[in-house]
């Protein structure tokens, strides 16, 4: 019997993001600085104001929108979802941009998405690259910088902004303009950048402790952490034991341990008076009378294991029950009384009723605000203090990492498609990790088993289906068949009528969870989506829309939280979602590493795609990002790229 051959597409060579050294993100593996360069760090975490308290006011499409809802039941399923309206400031799509055609997401394509005739798509991938820049580059120190196409503060001509961190090439000299005191850099390039958010002396303090950039060689751009408990600080600066001790401890469970100890230490002490129940009535006598013989000369002296005590025998010190004091300027909170139970301490506590609010109600000068189980945060720095690991995030809060675990990301992937893989192509999903494929006689329909595909394989097909006793078979191109529910595949919609030669766009069919990418009429790449979960029932229904918009805004990463949009839901919190791309209301494409079931219905409006798959797409879809820079909002002379969402 012929078994069936499947084609292995190799890794590295058809997919541009994966690195062969890329290894998993074990705790124990993260980066641990030297002695010096903890405690400069420190140093700046203690003293530099957290971003939230700088004057300076962030973008609105920065800032992350309350009411973006994205994940329902985080802590179990971990599902994202996006809101239905738009975040605040960022309604109305550009001026222009439905008829006008898609821009290249970068000056050069991602290796591998070249033409099947083996030239490349675009005539910028064959332009020699730009020789470097000697200097001088600018660097953005503040938590958000906004990029504008003129040298001058004003909503229509903002293009983008950089973050903390950020490094662009940037001309010597500084122009004047609206809205910056001490001159606008030109960007090499394109765009003006305030000089008051940062400074080209790239050695300087305020330019070494700036956020870590996000990393492009790796799945993530950052290292995530999960938090695995309820009430979790986030600490504005490291906090010394004593605040430690009184941000993170349980009063009900303090006040029990301390009665333990004082009814432990009581039943020792009795112990210690009763005689012992197995000596015999000749011990009992002698010892009688050893008492009553020393009685006359040690009348001042209490009997061994006595509870009275002798005048030189000191008092022991009775416990306190005044609370650890806090180092002077501290405006911490009234500790609880023992028995006030919060509810991070409550296993009974209805958590899904808390709010963002509930969450910063007990902030001061030490405490942010506390998490609930299954938010996460996005690792800027790690480092250790007081005996203990801690991250700093790269929202400048810090986090005790034994709260958390670090999370690793799917490496699944789509398919470039060339002369020897085309559409319609297919993916192996579902709860097994593996599928049955057949050998089916046409004539006879006699079915024999042939082999098996692993979970998230991809099957070229040839088109040709058969049914045979009520079940739907697929062949592939290697000869085999595959039952067609075991699949998922591609089934792009008609080409819109308005598409212009060269344009790039984005095809996603709801009904078969798959997304493919287009040059003009050509698809180029493919692969698996999760869409919103949909449901007859309305307050269940997080369907995502169907229709036809352009990308509106893009950013690397940016913080989705919130209540949630229903009663009950649980609160959310996500640091630095990678590469979003906002494209009707608050509905985004963007990559989800809290699940791996691509292929399935489970975000509450978004499309979420695999970590790689969502930075192939951001490099490949306008507006164009440039080095540097942290996100770009679509105008007029650069349109985002064509999204069209049907079953």
């Amino acid at each position: 019997m012929q078994k069936l051959r499947r084609k292995r597409l190799d890794a590295h060579s058809a997919f541009p993001f994966r690195d062969a050294s890329r290894r998993s993100m074990a705790p124990a593996e993260l980066d641990r600085p030297g002695p010096k360069q903890v405690v400069s760090a420190l140093r700046d975490l203690i003293t530099a104001p957290h971003p939230a308290t700088m004057s300076t006011k962030l973008p609105a499409v920065f800032r992350p929108p309350a009411n973006i809802l994205f994940a329902g039941c985080l802590g179990g399923l971990g599902l994202l979802a996006c809101s239905r309206t738009a975040p605040p400031g960022d309604e109305q799509p550009a001026p222009g941009v439905s008829a006008a055609m898609g821009q290249p997401g970068s000056a050069k394509l991602p290796e591998g998405l070249t033409s099947t005739d083996g030239g490349a798509i675009d005539a910028a991938v064959d332009a020699p690259p730009p020789p470097p820049w000697p200097g001088p580059y600018f660097i953005a120190t503040r938590s958000s910088a906004g990029v504008y196409s003129e040298a001058g503060k004003s909503k229509k001509t903002k293009v983008g902004y950089m973050r903390s961190g950020g490094k662009v090439p940037v001309k010597a000299e500084t122009v004047e303009g609206k809205g910056c005191s001490k001159g606008w850099f030109e960007i090499v390039g394109g765009g003006f950048v305030c000089s008051n958010y940062g400074t080209t002396k790239l050695d300087s303090a305020k330019a070494r402790f700036t956020v870590k950039q996000p990393n492009w060689d790796e799945t993530l751009p950052y290292k995530y952490a999960r938090n695995s408990k309820n009430g979790t600080p986030l600490y504005k600066s490291v906090p010394t034991p004593a605040q430690m001790k009184h941000y993170e401890s349980d009063p009900k469970k303090e006040a029990e341990k301390k009665k333990a100890e004082s009814d432990k230490k009581k039943k020792a002490e009795s112990d210690k008076t009763q005689p012992s129940k197995s000596a015999g009535a000749d011990d009992k006598k002698a010892a009688a009378r050893s008492a009553t013989a020393r009685e006359g000369s040690s009348k001042d002296k209490a009997p061994v294991g006595s509870p009275e005590k002798s005048e030189n025998t000191a008092e022991p010190a009775a416990a306190s029950d005044t609370p650890t004091p806090l180092p002077a300027g501290s405006t911490a909170p009234d500790a609880p009384d023992a028995g006030t139970v919060k509810w991070w301490n409550d296993p009974d506590a209805e958590i899904n009723m808390l709010t963002m609010r509930d969450l910063a109600a007990g902030a001061d000068d030490v405490l942010a605000k506390r998490m609930v189980k299954g938010f996460y945060i996005a690792i800027d720095k790690t480092f250790n203090w007081n005996k203990r690991t801690w991250y700093k995030s790269t929202k400048g809060l810090v986090a005790p990492s034994n709260r958390f675990w670090v999370t690793n990301a799917s490496e699944f992937h789509g398919v470039v498609l060339s002369e020897q893989t085309q559409l319609p192509l297919a993916w192996v999903y579902g709860w097994k990790k593996h599928r049955p494929t057949y050998d089916i006689d046409e004539e006879t329909k006699q079915i024999k088993p042939l082999g098996k595909l692993a979970h998230f394989d991809s099957v070229p097909l040839t088109g040709k289906t058969i049914e045979i006793g009520k079940k739907k078979y697929v062949e592939t191109t290697e000869g085999g068949w595959v039952r067609s529910l075991h699949l998922r595949v591609t089934g792009p919609g008609p080409v819109p009528a308005d598409l212009l030669p060269g344009e790039r766009w984005i095809d996603v069919n709801l009904s078969t969870q798959t997304i493919v990418a287009f040059v003009g009429t050509k698809p180029v790449w493919a692969s698996l989506i999760s869409s919103g979960k949909e449901s007859k029932i309305k307050e269940k229904d997080h369907r995502t829309p169907r229709g036809e918009w352009r990308v509106r805004t893009k950013h690397v990463t940016t913080t989705m939280d919130g209540n949630g949009s229903l009663a009950g839901d649980m609160p959310y919190s996500i640091e630095d979602v990678p590469y979003v791309q906002y494209f009707y209301r608050a509905y985004a494409l963007h990559a989800a590493f809290w699940h791996r079931n691509y292929g399935v219905r489970m975000s509450h409006g978004c499309i979420n795609l695999s970590p790689l798959d969502a930075k192939y797409l951001f490099r490949f879809t306008g507006p164009h990002v440039p080095d540097g820079w942290h996100g770009s909002w679509s105008k007029e002379e650069r349109p985002g790229s064509r999204i069209v969402v049907h079953d």
